[in-house]
């Protein structure tokens, strides 16, 4: 018999979902044009939103490794399960830090005409490969919980949100 993972607690699921709101936020928001952030408003507000989304992920990443635990797979579960699940994780934050990071150099850009178009046009390419990157892992991510939900019953899934209903 199975026994069930281990749930995750309050906190790194408060941080899984808080991440998950800011960047369902981030994609929804989205502008339409980089030239639009020559508005100060909303240059400004870009900035505070991708300091904040770093910042989040930055003790995110600082929880799950010293405090709050990386997975909950079962030991006994397939190398392939495992081998997948930490390359969408790393998959996921790298994307994560490069669209915050891009985002920042392409605040930056704006701000100081110093910076030239070469560094300009790498950031946006960087800003649009990571933008176009997170949602197919954030898929990979969902698929693999739906696994563990529906194929493996081994109660990955609800170490994240408590039990659901099959």
């Amino acid at each position: 018999m199975r026994h069930p993972a281990k749930p995750h607690g309050f906190v790194t699921k408060g941080i899984h979902w808080v991440s998950a709101a800011l960047i369902g936020y981030g994609y929804f928001k989205g502008l339409d044009n980089p030239s639009q952030l020559a508005d100060p408003a909303l240059l400004q507000f870009e900035v505070i939103f991708a300091l904040a989304l770093g910042a989040v992920f930055v003790f995110r990443l600082f929880w799950t490794h010293k405090v709050g635990g990386r997975t909950r797979l079962p030991t006994d579960a397939p190398k392939w399960e495992h081998m997948a699940s930490r390359a969408v994780h790393i998959g996921l934050y790298a994307a994560v830090f490069g669209i915050v990071l891009s985002g920042l150099g392409i605040a930056l850009g704006y701000s100081v005409p110093a910076v030239g178009a070469l560094t300009m046009w790498a950031m946006i390419g960087l800003h649009e490969i990571t933008l176009a990157l997170l949602p197919i892992l954030l898929l990979a991510h969902i698929a693999g919980a739906l696994w563990h939900k529906i194929i493996r019953r081994d109660g990955v899934l609800e170490s994240m949100t408590g039990r659901l209903p099959v």
